[in-house]
């Protein structure tokens, strides 16, 4: 299992990349400081090209995202692929999910994490004002829905219903999301 974090992300790359191809995507890991996008991907029989970002797990933890993870993108062909790697022999698992929906979850998870509340993480006895830092993550847990659905893909990533757990839909009620964002849609 990949001990450094830059290993334990190009992992997490090349098993998306990997995965594709499986799928019938022409797939290719981008070059390093690509802006937002970790792997394209087109289909044999489309022009449309999507871009995936990748977040990778090693075994036992969560996806750890950062401030630059609020930014919901522009365009409804921008993705996520959080891959949480299990050990050497085992397939990981693969959570495939909108980029303007990590967007609001983080954001959704930062500000519930600075408030304190307890509803998505525990608060520690004598637990003390939180400050901002530029942490964010997203537990398997709150995106079982999204686990292994690569055929959203193949349609329009605003068209995509909210798979995640309904605490978040409560939690955007609360707390709208800034303006520039796309509301989570929830499942029919």
């Amino acid at each position: 299992m990949p001990s450094a974090t830059g290993l334990t992300g190009a992992a997490g790359e090349y098993h998306v990349a990997a995965e594709l191809s499986r799928r019938d995507w022409l797939a290719t890991v981008t070059i390093k400081n690509s802006p937002a996008t970790d792997v394209l991907a087109r289909r044999h029989d489309r022009r449309n090209i999507i871009a995936i970002q990748t977040k990778t797990a090693s075994p036992g933890n969560h996806f750890r995202l950062t401030r630059e993870d609020e930014i919901p993108g522009e365009r409804d062909c921008e993705w996520y692929v959080l891959v949480s790697l299990r050990g050497l022999l085992d397939r990981p698992s693969f959570y495939v999910l909108p980029r303007h929906v990590v967007a609001a979850l983080t954001y959704l998870e930062h500000r519930e994490w600075l408030a304190n509340k307890g509803r998505l993480h525990k608060i520690a006895r004598g637990a003390h004002e939180r400050k901002e830092n530029k942490q964010r993550q997203i537990r398997s847990a709150w995106i079982e829905g999204y686990l292994e659905k690569w055929d959203l893909l193949d349609h329009s990533a605003w068209d995509s219903p909210f798979l995640g757990i309904p605490i978040f839909l409560e939690l955007a009620a609360e707390t709208p999301l800034p303006p520039n964002y796309r509301p989570l849609s929830p499942s029919s």
